[in-house]
């Protein structure tokens, strides 16, 4: 984890985190998870980040869409979390997921990426701009950030950037264009 800085990301507390996985639970029910990953065309092979994995929502099924010629690499803040990825993925016999416990840095080579997915993770970050450009810069040339912000994340967190701003501030800084939109899920592609 990234100790340098002075106010350094930190987890969840124990309340909030059993909270979260409440509300993450319930919403799950209602979110079409294979559709989610699919809009940002996921393939067999690809190398993709979850920033702020969580629970592993989008972890797992990437993992399994990804096939074994591909990785996934879970990246939260939290030690609670990760283990509860390790173990759904152990369950279900995935072995092309590495786990990392880390804040904004993702340790990763640059442009080393084919798909960033950050969703309900934004406004709980402390620091979203270097969040933002740490993504951008793992991206490959036409790799894509998919992004979404739902109502349960911006309950424990701080969502200070909408989504013109955040439009305008990856486009005019970062060189991610808007590639989708659809029904506030926001798919950016990086230019080459």
């Amino acid at each position: 984890m990234n100790r340098n800085r002075q106010e350094a990301q930190k987890p969840m507390s124990g309340l909030a985190f059993t909270v979260m996985r409440t509300v993450m639970s319930l919403r799950r029910r209602f979110r079409n998870v294979d559709a989610e990953l699919s809009l940002a065309g996921i393939r067999a092979g690809d190398r993709i980040l979850d920033f702020g994995c969580g629970l592993g929502y989008n972890t797992i099924p990437a993992a399994m869409k990804v096939g074994i010629g591909g990785r996934v690499i879970a990246q939260d803040v939290s030690p609670r979390a990760l283990r509860i990825v390790r173990k759904k993925a152990s369950r279900c016999g995935l072995r092309n997921i590495d786990y990392s416990l880390s804040d904004c840095n993702t340790g990763l080579e640059s442009e080393s990426t084919d798909i960033v997915y950050l969703h309900n993770t934004l406004p709980l970050v402390k620091d979203k701009h270097a969040a933002l450009k740490e993504i951008a810069r793992v991206l490959k040339p036409d790799g894509k950030l998919s992004y979404m912000s739902r109502a349960g994340s911006r309950l424990f967190g701080k969502d200070d950037l909408n989504q013109r701003e955040l439009k305008d501030y990856l486009g005019s800084e970062l060189q991610l264009i808007p590639f989708i939109e659809h029904n506030g899920h926001l798919i950016f592609k990086k230019e080459k």
